[in-house]
């Protein structure tokens, strides 16, 4: 989705080959309606996050997230929909730029494969077979649904395993407290469950080893994403920040606190 998405998985990946790496709320099951909106994507639409992110230390850092949807762009022959994203933290604020495509199947988000194939030789390439998007969202959402986000799988001789996989799981309805510009509300929202599951292959010894994250997203009708919590190592990658890898431990709450759906 993002350049820094690719440094990841690029390093990771890289690693691998060369063997460097040996190694509460109560929710309803009650589906939503087909015709709910839970991702608005009108161009000029706006939102305002506050941030918190606590790392390996018990360290929390605060600050805020902006994003809007300004414009499109062709991406291997689809027009997807631009998305900012500013990130104010400590201090410092950063930009970045994703690109989505909403359609009656769900949103998803534009893998940028630039940056991959730039650090990869050509001759190691042909081992690598990945995802073109990342699926955040999956419609009309009912009890027990789940889709994959993204798959990154390994195929190296007869090795072959999926390095990366994130799945998405709905988890039924649930009241979200919003400390909004405009007052306090509790929004009716669909709570998604994300797993990122990292396998780390020894090429020398045909082992592996599992690793997960999970995270928490929320969605409200006519309103979009209101809330995110869990591993930033997932999380970066829906909310401008990027997958980092570098501190599993961390992590984020983003809470929506204004917006203007256009």
């Amino acid at each position: 989705m993002r350049n820094k998405i690719i440094i990841i998985f690029t390093m990771f990946f890289t690693s691998i080959l060369f063997n460097a790496c040996k190694s509460n709320s109560s929710t309803s099951p009650t589906p939503p309606s087909a015709s709910e909106n839970y991702f608005p994507n009108g161009d000029g639409t706006t939102y305002k996050y506050s941030t918190v992110q606590t790392d390996s230390n018990g360290t929390q850092t605060s600050g805020t997230r902006s994003t809007t949807y300004k414009g499109t762009k062709v991406v291997n022959g689809n027009t997807f929909q631009i998305q900012i994203d500013t990130v104010a933290i400590s201090g410092f604020s950063t930009s970045t730029q994703s690109y989505f495509l909403k359609s009656s199947s769900g949103v998803e988000y534009a893998l940028d494969t630039t940056g991959l194939s730039q650090a990869i030789p050509d001759s190691l390439m042909q081992y690598i077979h990945f995802d073109a998007s990342l699926k955040l969202l999956q419609t009309p959402l009912s009890d027990g649904s789940s889709w994959s986000v993204f798959n990154m799988k390994l195929i190296y001789g007869v090795f072959s395993i999926n390095v990366v996989k994130v799945e998405a799981f709905y988890q039924g309805m649930e009241k979200v407290p919003l400390n909004l510009v405009s007052g306090n509300v509790n929004e009716n929202a669909a709570k998604i469950k994300y797993v990122l599951t990292l396998t780390v292959p020894d090429l020398q010894n045909f082992t592996t080893s599992t690793v997960t994250y999970n995270a928490y997203a929320w969605f409200a009708s006519g309103i979009g994403l209101i809330q995110l919590k869990g591993s930033e190592a997932i999380l970066g990658a829906f909310s401008g920040s990027g997958v980092n890898l570098g501190d599993t431990t961390a992590t984020v709450t983003q809470s929506l606190v204004s917006y203007n759906i256009k």
